[in-house]
């Protein structure tokens, strides 16, 4: 089991993205009270992302991130390769286990959906906080720079 004791899980609010959807069972059991959000979308668009970044971001990684990936993929999808089929379920099997996790708990779970237009009036009832008049933040543009462009 990981560390969920970490200096850097202490040092911040708010986690996303891999490995944290592997281990939000044991998060929620280290941090009670916590807030879950589970951003999704259909199934199809996730797929094509998941088959770009294991195709085409993956690849570009020196070999070290790509240890820690494919680690991390392991872990996670149970492979470090793209296969549509597996994936397809990985991800109806993933939603299901989080809905039925938090079945006894709805209010600790947030579902956000950006392709359909969630943001500022789903996220911040759910946080307790007020709605901010910009717009909401929202950008998954591949051309944008990743974290692992920035090291």
């Amino acid at each position: 089991m990981q560390d969920l004791h970490a200096p850097a899980l202490q040092q911040f609010d708010l986690f996303s993205d891999n490995p944290i959807p592997a281990l939000y069972p044991q998060l929620d059991i280290a941090y009670p009270n916590s807030k879950f959000i589970l951003t999704t979308r259909p199934v199809d668009a996730w797929l094509a992302s998941v088959a770009w970044l294991f195709t085409k971001e993956i690849p570009k990684l020196s070999s070290e991130l790509q240890s820690i990936a494919d680690a991390v993929h392991q872990q996670l999808y149970g492979q470090v390769t793209f296969d549509e089929t597996i994936f397809r379920v990985f991800w109806r099997d993933y939603h299901a286990g989080v809905d039925a996790y938090f079945a006894q708990r709805p209010a600790d779970l947030l579902r956000l959906d950006f392709s359909m237009g969630d943001g500022w009036d789903e996220l911040c009832p759910f946080l307790q906080l007020p709605i901010p008049s910009e717009p909401f933040p929202h950008s998954n543009k591949r051309r944008r720079k990743r974290w692992w462009n920035i090291y």
